[in-house]
């Protein structure tokens, strides 16, 4: 009778373990469904990196197009410039000739006025010019810090959302596989203990 007792207890024994092993199972299954929807996640966070990283991509062909502009800007004001200084060089002196002219004879005063007022209004549009290129300098400038600003704000935005992503899928996965690692080592530990009871009897 004792040893028939002993049976029907590894029996009931076996069966706990039985349940326990399918519960194991149910919950390694569980674990790894959720593994897998970590892994989507993760994912679904690199295609996010990756179209960031593709508007930084844009921003700085931007920013380097902004760049050429505002060379090409600089270099034509410096032709401007000396072009406004070699015809200021011209004129000058003979801005001088008309102005004595003028004092010593009333007959040249008409043709020199209008010759005086002609080289004036060209000296004003070439100063309106270059106001002009300084405007579009200024422009080309502002925007090129615009676009470094939005490249350090966006940088600085992935390597935060990546780093944060990163860290919560490692402290999960290691959960993850912490508790399955206990679940087996209790299982092997009870089912060890049963078959050496049974063993034993």
């Amino acid at each position: 009778m004792a040893g028939i007792a002993t049976i029907e207890a590894a029996r009931s024994r076996a069966k706990h373990l039985q349940r326990e092993v399918d519960g194991e199972r149910r919950a390694r299954g569980q674990a790894e469904a959720e593994v897998a929807s970590l892994n989507r996640r993760i994912q679904l966070v690199e295609e996010e990196l990756h179209g960031a990283q593709k508007h930084l991509a844009t921003a700085l062909q931007k920013l380097e197009e902004a760049g050429k502009a505002a060379d090409e800007s600089d270099r034509g004001m410096k032709v401007i410039e000396n072009r406004t200084d070699r015809k200021y060089e011209e004129v000058a002196p003979k801005l001088v000739i008309i102005e004595g002219d003028l004092q010593h004879t009333g007959k040249q005063a008409k043709p020199a006025e209008s010759q005086c007022r002609e080289m004036h209004e060209q000296i004003r549009l070439m100063d309106q010019n270059l106001k002009r290129l300084s405007t579009a300098q200024e422009k080309y400038s502002q925007n090129e810090d615009k676009y470094e600003e939005e490249i350090k704000t966006l940088t600085d935005k992935l390597m935060e959302e990546a780093e944060t992503h990163a860290e919560f899928a490692e402290r999960w996965v290691a959960k993850l596989e912490n508790t399955i690692d206990l679940y087996a080592q209790k299982q092997n530990q009870e089912l060890d203990h049963a078959l050496n009871n049974t063993t034993s009897t």
